[in-house]
């Protein structure tokens, strides 16, 4: 994700120089919602989002969608 006024790598990619990365994901209501994760992390089943922006604030995103790769790995009972 990148903000418009965030300085950005030549690769174009967003870099706020501690490590984390960040998501977004719609919510039902429109909402953007931003999650932010240590790099190489996942984010937390009951995570809050980072910042939330209501559906009148925001017109376009550029960046990484959430998805099942940044959610925790299943935990495998009996071993």
């Amino acid at each position: 994700m990148k903000f418009n006024s965030d300085k950005t790598e030549e690769d174009g990619r967003f870099e706020d120089g501690e490590g984390r990365e960040y998501r977004y994901s719609i919510g039902d209501n429109g909402a953007l919602l931003i999650w932010e994760k240590e790099a190489g992390g996942h984010i937390a089943k009951k995570a809050e989002p980072f910042v939330i922006y209501g559906p009148a604030a925001w017109f376009s995103v550029v960046g990484d969608a959430r998805s099942s790769h940044d959610d925790p790995p299943a935990r495998v009972r009996g071993f």
